[in-house]
């Protein structure tokens, strides 16, 4: 790598340390802990430069199994994250369409399965999702859904009736309940670019700093 390659990395290094840290300046509040069916909350606290407060990340969850922890959400997080083989699955034929099966660790809580995409161990996954379940603040959860990974209309009726105060559901289409964002550039059946098109959006220091969803 030449001196001026490397200059150049430590240049946009800074300059995106400095922007993420003016980012969190305008932040209100910084202890949310974001659960998420899939990587979305990763991308949000990457935007902000901060410690992920939520072990979902890295990860995602089927529909049905998403909806069923978040309708008993404190129960699940207190049962031990058991490994399965991932013959074991139920979403076998699933993840053979999606060429993902048998790539990654399936982790368990009683009946849910927790899909680490973007793990290479077992151990790996476990450590990380114990390192960072220790970090969630149950009294600032941030819920987010989205329409894919076998969601159906019935699935986003069914997270519109969860209670909690802060929730959201991104959509390719529009659907008629309060949690419900219908994203830019998005108009199939599910959405394909979410982190994406939710920039394009949404201002998510705006969005995050909402008093209420």
């Amino acid at each position: 790598m030449s001196e001026a390659t490397k200059m150049k990395r430590f240049i946009t290094k800074i300059e995106d340390t400095i922007i993420k840290s003016i980012r969190r300046l305008l932040l209100r509040d910084k202890s949310f802990s974001i659960i998420s069916n899939n990587c979305w909350g990763g991308f949000v606290y990457q935007y902000f430069g901060m410690q992920y407060r939520s072990p979902f990340v890295g990860l995602f969850l089927f529909s049905d199994d998403y909806l069923t922890l978040l309708e008993d959400f404190a129960k699940y997080m207190e049962t031990e994250m058991i490994f399965i083989d991932p013959l074991e699955t139920k979403y076998k034929d699933e993840l053979i369409k999606l060429e993902t099966y048998g790539t990654y660790p399936i982790g368990k809580l009683s009946d849910i399965e927790i899909h680490f995409l973007h793990y290479e161990s077992n151990e790996e996954a476990a450590k990380k999702w114990n390192q960072r379940k220790a970090r969630i603040n149950y009294c600032n959860l941030v819920i987010k859904y989205c329409d894919r990974d076998l969601a159906t209309a019935e699935s986003i009726f069914r997270f519109s009736e969860l209670q909690y105060e802060k929730k959201v559901v991104l959509t390719a289409k529009e659907y008629p309940y309060k949690c419900c964002m219908k994203l830019r550039n998005e108009n199939g059946e599910f959405v394909k670019n979410e982190w994406e098109n939710f920039l394009k959006t949404v201002n998510v220091i705006s969005f995050m700093n909402k008093q209420k969803w």
